[in-house]
C-alpha cells in the first residue's frame, strides 16, 4: 500500500468521524453544562431566539457539506481513483463545512457569553467538527499535492 491510499482511508475515516460528531452536535441537549438544566439547540429555551435558529442553520450546513465530503472522498479513494475532480470537491466540501460549525458555534458563544454557566459537550463536539474539518481538508490537499508529485514526468 503507498502513502496516498492510506492517507485516504485515514481521511475517509475522519470525514466519517466528523459526520458523526456533527450529528451528536446537534442532537445532544448539553451546549450549556449546568447540573440541573439541559440546555442545547432544541431544549432548555423558554422562547426561540432567532440567534438560535441561525446556530441550527449553521451546524444543519456544516452536517451536509460533511456528508458530502464523506461521499466524495468514498468515491474518489475506492470507485474514481484517478478523478481528481471528487478530491477537488472533498477538499472544499470540507473547508466550507468546517466554516460552518465555526459560525455556528460562534453565534451560540457570542449569544450565551452573559450566562455563568460553562459550555458543554454539544458546543465542544461542535468546535471539535470544525476543527477535524479543516483537518479533513488540509489531508485531502495533502493527497492532491502527493498525487502531483508522483505523476510528474522525470
Amino acid at each position: 500500500m503507498d502513502l496516498k491510499q492510506i492517507l485516504g482511508f485515514v481521511g475517509v475515516g475522519l470525514a466519517g468521524l466528523n459526520v458523526l460528531f456533527c450529528v451528536l452536535a446537534l442532537a445532544l441537549d448539553s451546549w450549556i453544562d449546568e447540573v440541573f438544566l439541559d440546555v442545547g439547540l432544541w431544549k432548555g429555551w423558554t422562547g426561540t431566539p432567532d440567534w438560535l435558529h441561525a446556530t441550527r442553520a449553521m451546524v444543519f450546513l456544516g452536517l451536509f457539506c460533511m456528508i458530502g465530503a464523506l461521499v466524495t472522498a468514498i468515491l474518489y479513494v475506492f470507485v474514481k481513483k484517478d478523478d481528481k475532480m471528487f478530491l477537488f470537491i472533498s477538499i472544499g466540501l470540507s473547508g466550507i463545512a468546517g466554516l460552518f460549525m465555526m459560525i455556528g458555534f460562534a453565534i451560540f458563544a457570542d449569544e450565551t457569553s452573559y450566562l455563568p454557566y460553562d459550555y458543554g459537550a454539544g458546543f465542544a463536539l461542535c468546535v471539535i467538527g470544525w476543527l477535524l474539518a479543516w483537518g479533513v481538508a488540509g489531508l485531502f490537499a495533502f493527497m492532491f499535492i502527493l498525487s502531483r508529485g508522483s505523476s510528474a514526468p522525470s
